[in-house]
């Protein structure tokens, strides 16, 4: 086994974790959690460690270190769940012969209610979007904001994904996370949207050529990003007055939305995508925080 040093290791690490797809907030934390890390043990173990002597106690001692400086629950369990994965990757490259963060456990959290966009807020964004001298925007945030798809999902859509009609349109979504598949009608709103949108593209639902495609592109012509979704609404939130806005939240002001209008709350998961009704039975009934603007 390979006498490898901590931070020779985390640079790897980095590396592995964009090659194999991982969004680039993700790789950005990560390195941050395992920066940390690599701090408290040279200040523990002496300024120069190999990653064969972390155990388990280190570990422990470690997520202990981190409670004192009252880091919250979420926190601490993300920086766990960064060592678990970059020491898994360290036994891969046979760097230690078994990861000491495997059966470390979180810290028990009380979940944080959704945020959802009041009223008011959402139909701000929206305006702000479909203002914007591009088309993207209105699509992006439209389609976001009016059918609760994650933003990963949006990435994913091809030309051939979408199904319109004179007087209907919706979409085919992939599975990005799990098996399943489902179709999400569009409003009228979302409809105009992305009609405008794929007249600016130049593409045609009807060319069999297109179908694989990816629908969504930036300006210069490269496929949209979950990273570029993220920049792109919180850009328009910042023209509409309103920090800070993710595409998460859109989706959890979709839901609300639904679950206020008197649809099910099993009604709404099928559309939603997601098998777990926690969230959104802590959504209904919600009428959406107050965000300042």
């Amino acid at each position: 086994m390979a006498e490898v040093e901590f931070k020779e290791l985390q640079r790897t690490f980095e590396e592995h974790l964009a090659r194999v797809g991982k969004h680039q907030n993700t790789i950005r934390s990560y390195a941050n959690d395992l920066r940390q890390f690599a701090q408290w043990c040279g200040s523990t173990f002496g300024e120069t460690f190999l990653v064969g002597d972390v155990t388990r106690s280190d570990i422990q001692d470690f997520r202990t270190f981190l409670l004192t400086r009252n880091s919250s629950p979420a926190s601490v369990n993300r920086k766990i769940t960064a060592l678990r994965q970059f020491f898994d990757f360290c036994v891969l490259q046979e760097a230690t012969e078994r990861n000491p963060a495997s059966d470390i456990s979180g810290i028990a959290a009380e979940p944080r209610a959704p945020v959802v966009l009041t009223r008011k807020d959402a139909l701000l964004l929206a305006r702000t979007a479909e203002r914007s001298p591009g088309p993207i925007e209105g699509a992006v945030i439209l389609l976001l904001l009016h059918s609760g798809l994650r933003s990963s999902e949006l990435c994913a859509i091809t030309v051939g994904d979408v199904h319109m009609t004179p007087r209907e349109a919706r979409l085919f979504v992939k599975g990005v996370r799990g098996k399943t598949t489902r179709f999400v009608y569009l409003s009228s709103r979302a409809q105009n949207a992305l009609r405008q949108y794929m007249r600016w593209r130049g593409v045609s639902i009807l060319a069999k050529r297109l179908r694989k495609e990816s629908l969504f592109v930036s300006y210069d012509g490269t496929p949209l990003t979950q990273q570029a979704v993220d920049q792109l609404v919180k850009r328009v939130g910042r023209q509409a007055g309103l920090n800070d806005i993710t595409p998460s939240m859109l989706r959890n002001t979709y839901a609300s939305a639904a679950l206020q209008s008197g649809k099910p709350v099993e009604t709404v998961a099928r559309v939603l995508g997601v098998s777990s009704l926690k969230t959104l039975q802590r959504l209904k009934g919600d009428t959406g925080e107050e965000r300042e603007s």
